[in-house]
């Protein structure tokens, strides 16, 4: 030990501060024979990634030609450009480049370290623009039996949803058992909790999974992860960063790290100042982030001069406020019998596109009228489809008497309830019974794309996707640009490198997932696209510490 380390607490060659997607950049550390420490702020291991999908938007796997689909990279670069538009600070040439080439790293990576995935699917969210593929990029990982973490299966993060299907699974679920394809499904998620059940199995899937499998496969790999550890400051010798303060057991300590430190600790979606400052009129009561994304990281290394980009962009989803909590609507905005509607009754969007966009146009008629729009369900939807967590017909008490949901016979009765003005309402909705009896939405084009139509209802003829809303009684509930966390962050390089307002690199910082600026600018064109960017540049940042990108 030199006399410079005698006055670290710790040392090691990698500090990786948050254990979401950056426990595959610890794994990849580890891989090349680098001694590493993950630092995680809560008392869970896997932050945002463990409540999502737990999905990954690979380019020109193994697992697509396994499913007979044709990809390749230089398919996925003309689709990342026809999907993402011209190239910013934060989406250059060289960072889509390294997310294709980085994507295959970390399959590698997964393959060497025994991390199964599957193909989901799920079709890519803009299918129809060059270089897309209507089945899909999308891998998730197999269900996973936490008992094989041990004792340490209490440091999963746990989430809302419990059911053991993934992702594609629960949206077929949602839809009810109304055609062979979701009886299939419900069978086949059945008899996998039956035999779980039976066996003793303690399954989870979706983000728990893919963090449980990685999770394992570091602490396997002799990764350290230390929970409660919260990142306190940057260390920083002549320009270089070379470790980090961090809180631990009720004092600050010192971590070296020789190699670089990499940030992959969230965003700011909790941060009410940070929202105020940046994202008005959204704050802090519209997202799922994890009560510790705070923005931590980003505001310590803008204190070393480093640079921000898109920090008014978040992962936007639809979103509604039933008593106590957020809950997302990625499913059933699609079904048909439902239809979005803003603060004068006017219809806006179309609501079955992707996530992101539709919350972006949310966002800016929310900003424009100055009060947020509605999300109205004629009595076939409530009565066919799951809405949010709630399963067709069992709509719990709570939400009428907390006033989350309105209700009435008439679409007038609706109207007054909303505030909205009646014939205006009446008028938006007449005309958009006529197209759904056309089965042509003329003014948003519903149904239209792969994506809307694979959450579509294949009973409901000409358009799977619409319904009229004719049959009372009718429900309404206010809806807002929620999120899933803030996409808008540290500018970074290929290598996950930290750069200043001129270009030039921090020595010695790295960062990847919702810490930085995302590669798909305003963008967000498939399932498991951040939490595929998060591992990848985190995957690519460990490489570049072990001198492998080259």
């Amino acid at each position: 030990m030199s006399d410079g380390e005698a006055a670290f607490d710790h040392i090691c060659d990698v500090v990786v501060v948050g254990s979401g997607g950056g426990l595959a950049g610890a794994l990849a550390a580890r891989d090349r024979g680098l001694d590493v420490l993950v630092v995680e702020k809560a008392k869970w291991v896997g932050g945002a990634t463990s409540m999502s999908g737990g999905t990954l938007w690979i380019f020109d796997s193994p697992f697509l030609k396994a499913a007979g689909l044709q990809d390749s990279a230089a398919k996925g670069r003309a689709h990342m450009d026809a999907t993402i538009g011209p190239a910013t600070r934060a989406s250059t040439p060289e960072r889509r480049d390294a997310y294709i080439e980085g994507g295959r790293q970390l399959l590698d990576l997964f393959a060497r370290h025994d991390i199964p995935l599957a193909h989901s699917g799920w079709p890519d969210y803009y299918a129809e623009r060059e270089g897309g593929i209507p089945e899909g990029r999308t891998l998730h990982a197999l269900p996973f039996d936490t008992r094989k973490l041990g004792e340490e299966r209490a440091a999963l993060r746990p989430t809302p949803i419990v059911v053991v299907a993934n992702s594609v699974e629960v949206a077929v679920l949602a839809l009810g058992p109304r055609t062979w394809k979701a009886a299939k499904t419900w069978a086949r998620v059945g008899l996998r909790a039956l035999k779980a059940k039976l066996t003793g199995a303690k399954l989870v899937t979706r983000g728990q999974a893919l963090v449980g499998r990685v999770f394992g496969a570091a602490r396997k790999a002799g990764v350290p992860v230390w929970r409660e550890t919260a990142l306190k400051d940057l260390i920083v010798e002549n320009g270089r960063v070379v470790g980090v303060v961090a809180h631990r057991d009720g004092k600050d300590i010192r971590i070296k790290a020789r190699r670089g430190v990499l940030l992959t600790a969230g965003g700011f979606a909790r941060d009410a100042e940070m929202r105020a400052a940046y994202q008005a009129p959204v704050g802090t009561a519209w997202t799922m982030a994890p009560a510790d994304d705070m923005g931590d990281a980003i505001k310590l290394s803008v204190k070393q001069g480093a640079a921000t980009e898109m920090m008014e962009e978040a992962w936007w989803v639809p979103g509604t406020t039933p008593p106590g909590s957020v809950m997302l609507h990625v499913w059933d905005r699609c079904f048909p019998h439902a239809i979005f509607v803003d603060a004068n009754g006017e219809r806006f969007v179309n609501e079955a596109d992707p996530y992101m966009e539709v919350g972006q146009i949310m966002l800016a008629r929310q900003r424009a009228l100055g009060r947020h729009s509605w999300i109205v369900l004629e009595s076939r939807h409530r009565n066919r489809y799951a809405f949010g967590m709630s399963p067709p017909r069992l709509t719990p008490k709570a939400w009428f008497e907390s006033g989350y949901m309105k209700k009435a016979d008439t679409l007038d009765g609706l109207a007054a309830q909303c505030g909205l003005d009646a014939a205006t309402f009446r008028a938006t909705v007449a005309r958009f019974n006529e197209m759904a009896r056309s089965g042509v939405d003329a003014d948003y084009h519903r149904g239209d794309s792969v994506y809307n139509r694979f959450y579509g209802d294949g009973r409901v003829k000409p358009n799977p996707n619409l319904g009229a809303i004719e049959r009372g009684p009718f429900y309404a509930v206010a809806i807002y640009p929620g999120d899933v966390g803030t996409a808008g962050g540290l500018l970074t390089d290929a290598d996950g490198r930290v750069l200043k307002d001129d270009g030039a690199a921090i020595p010695g910082l790295y960062a990847a997932g919702n810490t930085t600026a995302s590669v798909f600018a305003r963008a967000y064109p498939g399932a498991g696209a951040s939490i595929g960017a998060a591992m990848i540049y985190a995957v690519r940042a460990a490489r570049h510490m072990a001198g492998s990108n080259t």
